[in-house]
Formats: C-alpha cells, sequence, structure tokens
C-alpha cells in the first residue's frame, strides 16, 4: 500500500516475482467519502466516489497497524485540506448511513421533501459538518428543479432555505476553504 501526496494506491505483488506487481486499487484522496476502522478486527471499510461511473463503491482490507493508517491518512487530507469529520462510535452503535449522490437521484421527490426536512433538522439541532450542508444543497436543488419542471411555485420556497442555509455564518465557515 502506498499513501502518496493525493491518492491511496494498493498493489498486489506477482507469487514468481515479489518484486514486480501490479494496481488493485487506486484512488484520489478526495474522492473518499467514508472510512471506517475496526481497530479490534484491524479491518478498514473505505467508501469512495469513482468518477469514471459516477458511482460510489466500497473497499475492505486488512492491516495490522490500522490506527497508524487511520492517522497517517487523516493527516494527509488535512494537509490537502480535504474536509475531515471524525466520529467514534460507542460500541454497538451503528454508523450513520449517508445518502449518496446515486440515492438522491434515484428519489422521488416526497423522498427528497422528508429527506430535506430530516437535514435541515440537523442543522437546525448544531448537527453541522459539511456532509449536512452539502446533502441539503444537493436535495434542495433536486426539488427546485422538480416544482420549476412543472410550474409549481413551491421551488420559490426550497431556494430561500438552501439560501437561508448558506447565507448563515457557523455554515459559511465550514463551507470555505480556509475556515474564515
Amino acid at each position: 500500500m502506498i499513501l502518496s501526496d493525493d491518492a491511496l494506491i494498493l498493489f498486489e505483488t506477482y507469487d514468481n516475482n515479489p518484486n514486480s506487481g501490479k494496481i488493485v486499487f487506486w484512488s484520489t484522496l478526495y474522492a473518499i467519502t467514508d472510512l471506517q476502522v475496526n481497530k479490534m478486527q484491524k479491518i478498514a471499510s473505505i467508501s469512495f466516489y469513482n468518477d469514471e461511473n459516477f458511482q460510489e463503491k466500497q473497499l475492505k482490507f486488512k492491516i495490522d497497524n490500522i490506527l497508524f493508517f487511520r492517522e497517517a491518512l487523516v493527516k494527509r487530507m488535512s494537509i490537502l485540506k480535504v474536509k475531515v469529520e471524525a466520529k467514534k462510535l460507542i460500541k454497538g452503535q451503528q454508523p450513520e448511513r449517508r445518502l449518496s449522490n446515486r440515492e438522491i437521484n434515484t428519489m422521488n421527490i416526497n423522498q427528497v421533501l422528508s429527506s430535506i426536512n430530516t437535514i435541515k433538522q440537523k442543522i437546525d439541532n448544531n448537527e453541522l459538518n459539511y456532509y449536512n450542508v452539502n446533502t441539503l444543497t444537493t436535495l434542495c436543488s433536486r426539488a427546485i428543479e422538480h416544482f420549476s419542471a412543472i410550474n409549481d411555485d413551491s421551488h420559490m420556497y426550497y431556494l430561500n432555505l438552501m439560501k437561508s442555509v448558506l447565507l448563515r455564518e457557523d455554515v459559511q465557515k465550514i463551507t470555505t476553504e480556509d475556515g474564515q
């Protein structure tokens, strides 16, 4: 495995020649959407967005020094100014299921509106992070598109909702590159 300046590369060596091999996985650090680490089983589960097929994929692998790997990856992403959010799970707690762009694009309008309410509620309850803001804008864009296409004035409500969230000072701090 190689963690380069901006990419994660996994190699597989050939049995007959351990000095050569092939790349089995490659992803830019910007494409990583989630990293779950199980330190007891020493397993890392990485979700990443594949630009070639516009799909989110997941990769699981076992690594002996899993905590060092996680810290090195987080440090590298911080240096690149990739937005990083860490959340430690308590035993028995399930990771929050996050919506991918692909899932949002396949939702019907009722699911979109329900998801907007859920994410907006999280933001109002100070569960403020880059994922929630980005997901809300994607969902609102989808609602605006839908209501505009059928000439329904409801699109103005979602446009104003999106604007009001994006203009909040606390939201602007997490969406700007330098946090100022």
